[in-house]
């Protein structure tokens, strides 16, 4: 039987992504939870462990409901934590990252957020004299890019290396639910990429891997586009954008850089 979360009264919520687990964050649990069952509360606590909170910079992080956060964690400052919850219904002010009402978070290690760079003007082998930057080729960013113009930008086009095109209004349904490929689901067939982090043993899919996507203008014909390719710099797919899907990745996907060249 599962646990009677009818019961609970305190969720704890610890980060368990990558950064964290190397920072420590299995041992926090273990110690966080075999406190809990000795004190005889485990039945009115709930411990979970998420994956990535977003604060790598500040791990091992957890969150306690119902918006406190609290950054560079070890057992004895899990410990403290949870005790003062449950006991006081109060924060440890010393350990915290945020919470309600503060105006901004609490961290010595905070990193610059992540920008596009700049438009440059270059003349590419294959896509002639072309504005162009390079934008994010996370799954965070790729996955939405697909899904937007599957949904809104049917005259878009999507050629892959050494295939022909087709327009996002053949695409049916865009699924990302396995592990790192993202699969679009045609009439007769699935079109795999791979969009997240691998083995960088397997070769295979390191090649197969979308690792560059950038963003670029024709200077002559005006066209729009996306070019993805792997980390070795070879391509693995072109899409060519209505006006509309531009904007959308001026906006969304570069953070609204400007279009001003360097």
């Amino acid at each position: 039987m599962g646990k009677n979360i009818a019961e609970t009264q305190q969720i704890f919520l610890f980060c368990d992504g990558g950064s964290c687990q190397k920072a420590g964050s299995e041992e926090v649990v273990r110690n966080v939870r075999a406190y809990l069952r000795n004190s005889g509360q485990w039945d009115s606590t709930h411990t979970i462990k998420t994956r990535c909170n977003g604060r790598c910079e500040d791990a091992p992080t957890c969150i306690v409901q119902p918006n406190y956060w609290y950054k560079d964690l070890n057992p004895q400052k899990g410990l403290e934590i949870i005790k003062s919850h449950i006991e006081n219904q109060e924060p440890v002010t010393d350990y915290l990252l945020y919470q309600d009402e503060w105006s901004e978070i609490k961290s010595d290690k905070e990193r610059e957020a992540f920008t596009s760079k700049p438009f440059s003007i270059k003349i590419d082998p294959d896509l002639g004299e072309c504005r162009i930057t390079r934008g994010f080729a996370s799954d965070q960013y790729t996955f939405p890019l697909f899904l937007y113009l599957s949904e809104n930008s049917p005259k878009s086009t999507l050629t892959l290396s050494g295939q022909k095109s087709i327009s996002f209004s053949e695409i049916k349904s865009v699924n990302y639910s396995q592990k790192y490929t993202l699969e679009l689901e045609l009439e007769s067939e699935t079109i795999e990429l791979i969009i997240a982090p691998i083995d960088q043993k397997n070769q295979e899919l390191v090649k197969k891997r979308i690792a560059v996507v950038e963003y670029f203008e024709q200077l002559n014909s005006l066209k729009k586009g996306v070019r993805m390719r792997n980390k070795f710099g070879e391509d693995i797919g072109l899409i060519w954008l209505e006006d509309h899907a531009w904007q959308y990745c001026i906006e969304v996907q570069l953070k609204g850089i400007k279009l001003e060249t360097v």
